[in-house]
């Protein structure tokens, strides 16, 4: 397409319609995540959207049609955005423990942060299972820095931990440097040296280039 073509009335329009389109989807996702979070995924219902959205009911559903459906896009807005940017916070840094353990700790200070992130992730759990770094434990393993029974038993013990702390955090009955002493566990239930352990904790957290869970 030449840049005559870009720029004719009939493409601008339909440029703009499109950045409109993303704005509107955006503001119902950015709502649904604080009704998810404060009602759960069984109790809300369309009009909480509608209504937290500021919208029409018909707007509404030319984007979702169900509320399962904009949980599932909530949760993979929401998960694949905070995956991205830990990668992104992360950098070439090639070292599995490393990744692992700030990864962890970058994860935990977003729990720590922001309760309303905290609470949607907790209560949609079951629905949009939070992706974990694999292929950190992965590797890590196969470089013998991790020692477990299987890369699955790994998973789950990672899992059950994280969400365990979320639900502590989000009843506020925490001690002070709780979400450290997390990432810390986390590590040491994948087996990884005691010395290791205590200079991942000891590095600089990046910084997010963004928000997690803001829009893109």
């Amino acid at each position: 397409m030449t840049s005559a073509e870009q720029l004719t009335p009939a493409n601008h329009r339909t440029r703009v319609g499109q950045q409109r389109r993303a704005r509107t989807q955006a503001r119902i996702i950015q709502a649904a995540l604080h009704v998810f979070a404060e009602k759960g995924p069984d109790a809300a219902v369309i009009d909480d959207f509608i209504r937290a959205a500021a919208v029409a009911r018909g707007t509404f559903y030319n984007y979702f049609k169900s509320v399962d459906e904009l949980l599932e896009a909530t949760s993979r807005w929401l998960i694949d955005g905070s995956i991205a940017w830990i990668e992104v916070a992360l950098g070439n840094r090639e070292d599995p423990a490393e990744r692992f353990g700030l990864g962890v700790r970058l994860f935990m200070s977003k729990v720590q942060s922001d309760p309303v992130w905290c609470r949607f992730i907790v209560r949609t759990w079951a629905v949009g299972e939070l992706e974990y770094p694999l292929r950190d434990i992965r590797q890590g393993v196969q470089q013998k820095l991790f020692h477990t029974p299987s890369i699955e038993a790994a998973r789950d013990l990672q899992m059950g931990t994280l969400r365990e702390a979320m639900l502590r955090i989000i009843s506020g009955q925490v001690p002070v440097g709780y979400a450290e002493q997390i990432a810390e566990i986390c590590m040491q239930g994948l087996g990884l040296e005691r010395q290791r352990i205590a200079h991942i904790m000891a590095l600089p957290l990046p910084s997010l280039p963004r928000p997690i869970g803001a829009p893109a």
